[in-house]
């Protein structure tokens, strides 16, 4: 689930609000109602055809795979018995499976209800834009380009409660796909509800801690609601959690500080308000997204490679994170956000990075003469596109600021669009500069290294260096590839990324919330959501 970023919170009527909000204040933790927000609605809880960051919430929350992540991010056996240790290379995992792992009508899950759920994902006639988080599973090109039947996909159910999965190839971080790409489906209520399964609540599926209640895709309000055949639901201690759309992080600050929800997430200025008046309820947490500079290769100027080192150098990324942000987020050091993964000395990945993104203003106009001269022209104008959010219009505004002090001669304006447009305009090649954030639900470098390179989905520019692609390639031949060498691989390939600058990054996000002190066990991972199913009242 790899996702392009940008902050949206929803808004929903005033009536609506004083409705939940004063409703379930209780301090009766038995009964209480816990309330909170959402960025955007839920589409669809049907794990085969979900697409949005909507319905990627809601599913992780009522829908259980093989294994899954906890509060903390760690990764835990859920309707697999253990974490298990593959054969053959690395390419073959065998799991045995929990007995008493049930759907929310009371039917056992079995390994056959993952061997539907997979093979329906990646055959073509389901049209499931999420069949490429399969795409490691042996056979999986053959059968989602309709050449081999969807029976030959490298999954199988060797007994009831046996299952099987063959990968094409080792993928070091496959335990986490596992974890957050990999769900079955019920077969019986599939068959009984087609097209409509996962699209409302009454036809919503659930083996996980919660069950979706007074739901559809165009509500924006809804439940969770403790699912009883859930196998651990003795540990489940919220029994009832109110979501509502708030697109505002003003909104959000208000309802909270009004008590009319327990926990919300705000962005921008308001963190440093927030606190001040909520010192104990303030959460900052580091977050796996990055936001970052795409350049258009298509176009002479912004192909420039001293043009791009310019303004990177002119970016004090210190001073744009603390003082134009000012939300927790941090400096990107390189295109792979921090906390990802170590190297072989316990280090974090980006202290072997080398060169280091760093503030330069005496090279950054070094780089621009530079590149006046080679494009053979005093005055050079670039566009940088951005989504219309208060955040990414203050990042833009000051890479504007910085420019100018680079050079009079140097003309960068800004045009904010909403996030679809942007999106489009840089499908279409429509740009000459922009700001994009992306996130990931693996713990590999390589989901950010792909954003230069030649089989990256957003890869909007097409920009390509040999020597970077050798490294690519060398990184996803994984067959007796050491955890060492692909990690030294990938520092390489950062480091040259930082050289080249064929994207320029710019800070890794922060995820803050503002969460009552009334409950515990509510933490928000480097990667992946909160899990409601760990959080309970306190006594």
């Amino acid at each position: 689930m790899k996702k392009i970023v940008v902050s949206l919170v929803g808004l929903v009527s005033i009536l609506v609000l004083s409705a939940c909000g004063k409703s379930s204040s209780s301090k009766d933790s038995g009964n209480r109602t816990f309330r909170t927000t959402a960025q955007t609605n839920v589409i669809t809880v049907d794990p085969n055809r979900a697409t949005d960051v909507g319905s990627y919430l809601a599913i992780s929350q009522v829908v259980e795979g093989l294994y899954k992540q906890n509060n903390q991010g760690k990764i835990v056996p859920s309707i697999a018995k253990k974490i298990v240790r593959p054969t053959d290379n690395g390419k073959t995992y065998t799991f045995n499976l929990r007995r008493d792992a049930k759907w929310n009508d009371g039917s056992q899950v079995t390994a056959s209800d993952f061997v539907a759920s997979f093979r329906r994902q990646v055959e073509p006639k389901t049209k499931s834009q999420r069949a490429g988080h399969l795409s490691d599973i042996l056979n999986y090109n053959a059968v989602n380009t309709g050449k081999a039947s969807p029976s030959k996909l490298g999954v199988k159910a060797l007994s009831k409660y046996k299952l099987q999965i063959k990968l094409s190839h080792p993928v070091p971080y496959y335990n986490s796909v596992i974890a957050t790409q990999l769900y079955p489906i019920n077969q019986r209520a599939l068959a009984k509800w087609g097209n409509k399964y996962g699209q409302d609540s009454k036809h919503a599926a659930s083996n996980g801690a919660y069950e979706i209640k007074d739901w559809n895709s165009s509500k924006d309000t809804w439940y969770l609601v403790k699912n009883k055949d859930y196998y651990d639901a003795n540990k489940v201690d919220l029994k009832k959690i109110h979501f509502q759309v708030v697109k505002t992080p003003q909104t959000s600050m208000r309802l909270f500080q009004a008590k009319d929800i327990d926990e919300t997430q705000i962005s921008g200025s308001l963190v440093a308000d927030a606190k001040k008046q909520f010192k104990s309820e303030t959460v900052v947490s580091k977050y796996g997204q990055l936001a970052f500079i795409p350049w258009n290769n298509y176009r002479k100027t912004t192909r420039n490679l001293n043009l791009r080192r310019a303004l990177s150098y002119a970016i004090d990324r210190e001073s744009l994170a603390k003082n134009v942000l000012k939300d927790g987020s941090i400096p990107a050091q390189s295109v792979v956000p921090q906390g990802e993964v170590k190297d072989a000395s316990g280090k974090d990945f980006n202290a072997g990075v080398t060169p280091k993104l760093t503030y330069n203003l005496t090279k950054a106009r070094h780089y621009f003469k530079l590149a006046q001269q080679e494009l053979g022209k005093q005055k050079i104008s670039v566009q940088l596109l951005t989504a219309d959010t208060d955040a990414y219009k203050a990042v833009a505004e000051y890479i504007q600021s910085q420019a100018k002090k680079v050079s009079p001669e140097f003309d960068l304006t800004v045009r904010s669009i909403p996030l679809q447009q942007e999106i489009s305009d840089f499908s279409d090649h429509k740009f000459d500069a922009g700001t994009l954030g992306w996130s990931t639900d693996f713990p590999d470098p390589i989901d950010y290294l792909n954003l230069a390179a030649k089989a990256g989905v957003i890869n909007f520019t097409k920009w390509t260096n040999a020597k970077y692609q050798k490294l690519i390639d060398q990184i996803n031949d994984t067959t007796n590839q050491t955890p060492e060498k692909r990690v030294k691989l990938q520092q390489q390939a950062a480091s040259l990324l930082n050289e080249l600058q064929g994207v320029t990054p710019l800070y890794q996000y922060a995820s803050v919330h503002l969460r009552t002190k009334d409950v515990k066990g509510l933490d928000y991972p480097l990667i992946g959501y909160q899990k409601y199913e760990y959080a309970s009242w306190k006594k």
